[in-house]
C-alpha cells in the first residue's frame, strides 16, 4: 500500500513539475488564415500559368499593428517562377487589435511556360512573411507550395470530330459491304 501511494505521489509531482517548468506557448500577434490549400499543383505547357492563393490575416492582439506581406523563394524553386506578387506590399496595412482583413489574394504566383532545360515535375516552395513596419521585423510566416507538372497537348477538338465522322464512314462501308455481318 505505501508503495502504491508513493507511486501516485511521484506521478503527482512529476504532472505538478512539467506543469510549472513548462513553457506556456505564445500565439503569434498576427495570423495568416488560408481559405485555398497551401499545396497546390499547376499544369504548365505553351502559355504562363498563375497560381493563387486566397485567405485573409487576423491580428490577435490588443494593440494594432503596421506590416506587410513579404516572400523567401530561393533555387532551386525560383527557375520556375516568372513571378511572385504579394498581397499587401509597401507601405503595408494597419490592423486594430482583433481586427482582419477581408479574403484577398494573399499571393499570385506565375510560373513559366514549359522550359525544355527544368526538370518536370517540379516543385515550388515560398514562404510568405509578415513582416513589422517600420523595424522589419519577422511576425509570422506560412510555408507554401506549388508542384509543377508538364501537361500533355492534346489534339484539336475539330480534329477529334473529323477522326470520328472518318471512322463511322469506315465502319458503315465495312458493313454495308458484309453482307454476312450480323444485323440489329
Amino acid at each position: 500500500m505505501i508503495l502504491r501511494s508513493m507511486r501516485f505521489f511521484l506521478a503527482g509531482f512529476l504532472l505538478f513539475s512539467v506543469v510549472l517548468v513548462a513553457p506556456i506557448a505564445k500565439a503569434d500577434s498576427l495570423s495568416i488564415v488560408y481559405t485555398s490549400t497551401q499545396d497546390q499543383t499547376d499544369v504548365v505547357s505553351t502559355g504562363f500559368s498563375s497560381v493563387v492563393f486566397t485567405g485573409f490575416v487576423v491580428n490577435n492582439t490588443d494593440a494594432p499593428i503596421t506590416f506587410q506581406l513579404s516572400y523567401v523563394l530561393g533555387p532551386p524553386s525560383s527557375f520556375y517562377v516568372a513571378s511572385l506578387v504579394q498581397g499587401i506590399g509597401f507601405p503595408g496595412i494597419t490592423l486594430a487589435g482583433g481586427q482582419s482583413t477581408p479574403v484577398f489574394d494573399l499571393a499570385t504566383v506565375t510560373i513559366n511556360p514549359f522550359d525544355p532545360s527544368l526538370a518536370y515535375p517540379g516543385i515550388v516552395s515560398f514562404t510568405l512573411d509578415a513582416i513589422a513596419l517600420p523595424t522589419g521585423g519577422l511576425i509570422t510566416e506560412s510555408a507554401d507550395t506549388i508542384s509543377v507538372v508538364r501537361g500533355v497537348p492534346e489534339a484539336p477538338t475539330i480534329t477529334l470530330g473529323v477522326l470520328a465522322l472518318l471512322a463511322g464512314y469506315l465502319a458503315r462501308r465495312i458493313w454495308v459491304g458484309n453482307p454476312g455481318l450480323p444485323r440489329t
